[in-house]
């Protein structure tokens, strides 16, 4: 297959809820986003079509792209996927799978009136108080977003702890990594009966060892909090995203134009890091 330039912009999120800020989005400024990549001929991507255009194997679209979610947070079915079922857009929500439950369905601002979360550091302390039922999705949710075909549930790790400070030792923290991402596949795999090929890294620390257990343990597709657009040349186990914030039109057209460019991030990279 002859390949042609592309440049990918992954975008990522946390929370849609009404309470904006750097990790939170708004609902009306998620949708304002999301209607703008829609209206300029943006076509969202799923974790195997992004790494079969990256392996040259798929024809990119005209104007590819990915959204993508990390934790598992209830809002993105509250909020985030009723604005994407809307407009049909694709999207990645990468689980934390020891918090996720079997709580049931609960019902979505696009069925009625429903309530957003506390801010993101009450969701925490929430979470350590044993409430994470309350914050967090839970895998009825996920299949039913799964069976619409615009969500791609994958991994970010069984517990999101930090690996690195907790176990000094590296034959012990080989050990627990190793079971963390075998535990959080394997999960995603029988809740879902669906093959888990993307790893999104917890605060997006990774070094040489976590690849290689990552790796061995399965996936094929691995993503960090490095900046950068995504390009045939960039290793699928590196990839690249954007932050997006509850940011104005102005500031989120410009992300878009310069990580739809490569030439153009790596120059704004360059004094812009």
């Amino acid at each position: 297959m002859k390949k042609k330039n592309v440049s990918i912009p992954v975008l990522m999120y946390h929370h849609v809820n009404p309470e904006g800020n750097f990790i939170n989005v708004t609902p009306d400024v998620f949708e304002k986003q999301i209607r703008h990549l829609k209206e300029h001929g943006y076509t969202t991507l799923h974790s195997s079509e992004l790494l079969s255009i990256i392996k040259g194997e798929q024809t990119p679209p005209e104007k590819p792209l990915m959204i993508t979610f990390d934790d598992g947070w209830l809002d993105n079915w509250l909020f985030a996927y009723p604005t994407l079922k809307k407009y049909g857009m694709k999207a990645i929500i990468f689980v934390i799978t020891s918090r996720l439950n079997e709580k049931g369905r609960r019902k979505r601002s696009d069925e009625g009136t429903v309530k957003g979360l506390p801010s993101h550091k009450d969701c925490q302390q929430m979470i350590e108080a044993g409430a994470a039922t309350e914050v967090m999705l839970s895998w009825e949710e996920c299949r039913e977003m799964e069976d619409s075909g615009l969500i791609d549930i994958q991994s970010h790790t069984h517990t999101h702890r930090r690996w690195y400070k907790l176990y000094p030792h590296p034959e012990e923290r080989r050990a627990v990594l190793n079971e963390e991402l075998t535990t959080s596949k394997e999960i995603i795999e029988n809740k879902l009966k669906k093959p888990c090929n993307a790893l999104c890294w917890p605060w997006g620390k990774y070094d040489e060892e976590y690849l290689e257990a990552a790796r061995a343990s399965g996936y094929q597709l691995i993503f960090t909090t490095e900046k950068g657009t995504n390009t045939y040349a960039t290793e699928p186990w590196r990839i690249k995203r954007i932050v997006i914030g509850n940011v104005s039109k102005f500031s989120f057209r410009k992300k878009l134009i310069i990580y739809s460019r490569d030439w153009l991030s790596r120059a704004y990279l360059k004094y812009f890091k």
